[in-house]
């Protein structure tokens, strides 16, 4: 006999904190202080959550690079001044600082030789914009005085310098900016031309572009970015030239720096956000190194992610917890290229305040995306050809997979054309232009006068009434 008492349901979250807890309100991993963070299904007090955060960390970079290493490799730590990056250096930090029994145990020697921070200033695209030539509103002021404060060495470079030379391995963004600027709106928008107008794009040797052009002045290379931004149509394709602006001078700063390891301070929440992105503008054949924890995507330098299993909300309350300076004004603002009444909101937007809001309801889901994307296995790349824009290589027969999946002919102008093709075909069938009958010979010979010849304009006949 069944009991009729129906127990009360419960949640997948209630199910598992319940399981996780002794005691509700209790930390799950002291089990005697009060919780104060909850994270996902989980509660955790100040310290256990501190301890618990750094033990992803060091998990994370234990699987990016062994313990036990020959030589030692310097690291480079991308700092763009938000809260992931700023919890990246002092991670880094504590990590790096060893109890002094290790330190001087020669078996055990250190992971990362030097450890140095970059940053790329780009106040010139901040809003409002008012004097671009001062220092007031420049953030790398305040991004060396950080790094400066771990004792580490400091390397910056404004966003507007991908137009000097020297800071660019293909030496193509000159080129890029000029191919844009001078097209019609209607050639930039056709798809089936992309391919094409990359390969458009050669870049200038080393030489030419040092001797021969003349330095820009900083007004001058920041008129030519916000020039390029301005012939971009969307928004997306604005935010997407700026990451490939932004991953260029990273490189360059660690190559220049002789750093073999590249940081980056990518959250999960980030890189959740990013796989969808990707995949919606069609870059899946890159989506496996620019989200994994590991990647080789350029060469000489390796790019990891030391933060990928922490979400952003963890990486906010640990700034929080341990008073770290955070720089504000570290995302620039792209409004002012925008003239629309509407709000405007690209890919990447949608897709922040998609996940984000889901994640509220669903706490799993940056998790479920990033354990699902973890799955795709990273292509065989060769460096025979590379892209100009964010020097990774090119993928094989890229031009023909996308004439075959892109439609460019309108529905209506499908019929005409496939008319206008006909017609042509059969006017090359017939021999100058005749019709070379076989029975009567050429319609000129004939004794009919009502009956046009193909050698003779032909003109309509009206019928008699």
């Amino acid at each position: 006999m069944s009991c009729s008492v129906e127990e009360p349901t419960m949640t997948v979250a209630e199910k598992r904190a319940k399981d996780r807890a002794v005691h509700a309100g209790f930390c799950c991993k002291c089990k005697t202080a009060t919780s104060t963070i909850t994270v996902r299904y989980a509660e955790y007090c100040n310290p256990c959550f501190l301890i618990a955060l750094d033990s992803k960390f060091r998990t994370a970079l234990r699987n990016a690079r062994p313990y036990r290493v020959i030589t030692p490799e310097n690291v480079m730590l991308a700092f763009s001044g938000g809260p992931s990056s700023r919890a990246l250096i002092h991670l880094f930090d504590v990590f790096h600082s060893l109890p002094p029994e290790v330190a001087t145990n020669k078996k055990q020697p250190k992971i990362y030789n030097d450890i140095h921070v970059c940053h790329i200033d780009e106040s010139c695209l901040l809003e409002p914009a008012q004097d671009v030539t001062s220092s007031s509103g420049s953030t790398m002021e305040q991004a060396r005085s950080i790094a400066t404060g771990y004792g580490y060495s400091f390397h910056g470079v404004a966003i507007e310098d991908i137009y000097d030379p020297e800071w660019t391995d293909s030496r193509c963004f000159e080129a890029v900016a000029t191919l844009i600027t001078t097209l019609r709106k209607d050639q930039l928008t056709t798809s089936g031309e992309a391919p094409e107008l990359l390969s458009r794009i050669i870049p200038t040797p080393a030489t030419t572009a040092e001797e021969g052009a003349p330095k820009l002045s900083r007004q001058e290379k920041i008129n030519k970015l916000k020039a390029l931004l301005g012939a971009c149509t969307t928004l997306t394709a604005k935010e997407t030239v700026l990451q490939h602006f932004r991953s260029s001078l990273l490189i360059q700063l660690a190559k220049r720096g002789q750093c073999t390891i590249l940081a980056l301070g990518d959250s999960a929440t980030r890189v959740a956000i990013q796989i969808i992105e990707l995949t919606s503008i069609g870059r899946g054949y890159s989506l496996p190194h620019e989200t994994s924890l590991l990647s080789s995507w350029v060469q000489d330098c390796k790019v990891i992610r030391p933060l990928k299993d922490c979400l952003v909300k963890e990486l906010d309350t640990f700034c929080g917890l341990n008073g770290l300076e955070l720089i504000e004004s570290h995302h620039a603002q792209l409004g002012w290229t925008m003239k629309t009444k509407a709000e405007v909101k690209s890919i990447r937007r949608l897709t922040d305040d998609f996940i984000t809001g889901l994640d509220k309801e669903f706490p799993s889901t940056v998790a479920t995306v990033c354990r699902t994307a973890a799955k795709l296995t990273p292509p065989e790349s060769t460096y025979d050809q590379k892209c100009p824009l964010c020097l990774g290589p090119v993928q094989a027969g890229v031009q023909e997979w996308k004439r075959r999946i892109t439609v460019t002919t309108a529905p209506g102008e499908l019929e005409t054309t496939t008319t206008s093709n006909s017609a042509e075909a059969e006017a090359k069938e017939a021999p100058d232009g005749c019709c070379s009958s076989d029975t009567g010979g050429c319609c000129s010979s004939s004794s009919s006068s009502q009956q046009p010849s193909c050698a003779s304009p032909q003109t309509a006949i009206t019928p008699a009434a």
